[in-house]
């Protein structure tokens, strides 16, 4: 059964980490097509409708994760008619959330015009877009979402990840011909809802087969009483997740309406790579969560503490690694790839540095965040995330008015750091592994400064390389991967947590480090 566990958790990754190479890779190829025939100002547009569907998509509460976490159990112990319950439920709860997602979203037409604020205008009804995005949404909560989460409970999500293999190519394919075709916004997101819906039936016909007794008729209801507790699960997460909503999802809508849509456009691109090396460090945590979790249950808190350090040193290196060659090298890549159409999709280098640090920050509270969850402290750390999301919508609006666009990304780093990100820490060091807040700040503390002091060698380093010609590029990439790879190494490969990460390594990769 454990090597079964591991050969499915091996597939999960494999098949998941290919698709997130292949979705970035595409993504560069369709959003370049994009930007050559539609240009900006859609792609703001994209990006502002986008965020206001994430704020929309509040209404999902966390039902998906918690109703994988009730399925563990009965799939365990193979008591199909308990899945069949639990199934049905979670179907009748997202058909509910694909409505509300339509009513909120038609409720909020009116503002449309208060939140789009574009230079020039589009030809285009900006009505029929944005109830294009709302309808996108929403048919995916009304129909077929629900069916993943057995086969993601089940541990066959790499059978999923197959037929989205397939579908990346298909959706950026036919993103490209249309664009090129049809040069219309809405003949685009119409033609991305149709292949959208068609993956998901696919999917749904996957897991059908997989599971026929899903089709039954014949279901049992959850009683008031299991309702009720279902619920309470729910809130936490729920909670969670408004907090982190109102970080992620309210930026573009906040930078739209006080500087401008286009500039939303402009910066999207940055977000588009952040936000596939973001999903490649959850493939990376994923992987040792399991590990986690059987280390709190069955070890004593120094023993914990331990293997915590040594995992946390582990994703520094990676989360320092990325943080410091997307600082350095996204404004060349940018220059070559988009700055000869438009120079405002540059944005300046301070901006992207602000917009590196909150990429740092989020990743850097990674390992203790899957111990919170391992230990089933949910509740810590909850409050604040809704707190600090809240202040961060009137911080944004003063800085911006300050600083401009650098005031908008300031804002959530200053949250993060002061509300968020070292409670946190101090907090969970103290349930536990029981240690001082001065021990976890000051771990906290130095790997930063490392991480600042590596990224500051690296730009003098390339100065002269930077945002000039491909060759020059080129110089640029070998530079700040070998010599920041090369720093990170002298700077932590003498540790105590680097040495236990080596030996935990197959042997093959031990000799070769």
């Amino acid at each position: 059964m454990a090597n079964s566990r591991t050969k499915n958790s091996v597939l999960i990754m494999a098949t998941s980490g290919i698709r997130q190479i292949l979705t970035l890779l595409l993504s560069f190829a369709s959003r370049s097509v994009f930007i050559y025939v539609l240009g900006a100002s859609y792609l703001g547009i994209n990006g502002l409708f986008s965020n206001v569907l994430s704020l929309l998509a509040l209404t999902e509460l966390g039902i998906g994760g918690t109703i994988t976490y009730y399925l563990y159990k009965p799939i365990a112990e193979n008591n199909i008619e308990r899945i069949k319950t639990l199934m049905q439920f979670y179907k009748k709860c997202y058909r509910f959330v694909g409505l509300a997602i339509i009513v909120f979203g038609c409720l909020l037409m009116p503002f449309l015009n208060k939140r789009v604020n574009l230079d020039q205008p589009i030809p285009e009804n900006l009505y029929l877009i944005y109830f294009l995005f709302v309808l996108n949404s929403a048919f995916t909560y009304l129909f077929w979402a629900y069916k993943q989460a057995i086969m993601s409970a089940n541990q066959k999500q790499y059978k999923i990840e197959k037929i989205n293999i397939v579908f990346t190519f298909i959706s950026c394919g036919v993103d490209i011909v249309v664009l090129l075709i049809f040069r219309n916004f809405i003949a685009y997101l119409l033609f991305k809802m149709a292949v959208t819906i068609v993956k998901n039936v696919i999917i749904a016909r996957k897991v059908d087969n997989e599971f026929p007794y899903l089709k039954d008729k014949n279901v049992a209801k959850l009683t008031h009483d299991e309702i009720k507790v279902f619920f309470k699960g729910v809130v936490d997460q729920s909670v969670f997740k408004l907090g982190s909503t109102l970080f992620n999802s309210t930026l573009n809508i906040i930078v739209s309406i006080f500087i401008g849509t286009v500039i939303v456009g402009y910066y999207s691109n940055y977000y588009m790579v952040i936000g596939q090396v973001n999903t490649i460090f959850g493939l990376i945590m994923a992987s040792i969560i399991a590990g986690i979790g059987n280390v709190v249950a069955t070890e004593a808190g120094e023993k914990i503490f331990k293997v915590y350090k040594m995992l946390d040193m582990g994703v520094f290196i990676v989360n320092a690694f990325c943080t410091i060659c997307m600082f350095q090298l996204f404004n060349s890549f940018i220059n070559l790839w988009l700055g000869h159409l438009d120079k405002g999709y540059i944005l300046s280098q301070v901006i992207v540095g602000l917009i590196c640090l909150d990429f740092y920050l989020n990743n850097s509270c990674q390992v203790i965040a899957t111990y919170r969850a391992a230990a089933g402290k949910f509740n810590v750390g909850r409050d604040l995330q809704v707190i600090a999301g809240v202040i961060n919508i009137p911080l944004s609006i003063g800085l911006i008015k300050l600083f401009g666009l650098a005031g908008a990304f300031l804002s959530p780093v200053l949250c993060k750091i002061f509300i968020t990100v070292m409670p946190f820490f101090i907090k969970l060091g103290k349930i536990l592994f029981n240690k001082n807040w001065h021990v976890m700040i000051k771990d906290y503390t130095i790997k930063f400064l490392i991480t600042v002091f590596i990224g500051a060698i690296v730009w003098f380093a390339c100065s002269y390389f930077h945002e000039k010609s491909l060759v020059y590029f080129i110089i640029e990439i070998l530079i700040t991967v070998i010599l920041s790879a090369t720093l990170l190494a002298l700077f932590t490969f003498r540790t105590t947590e680097v040495k236990e990460l080596v030996s935990h390594m197959p042997e093959k990769i031990r000799k070769r480090l």
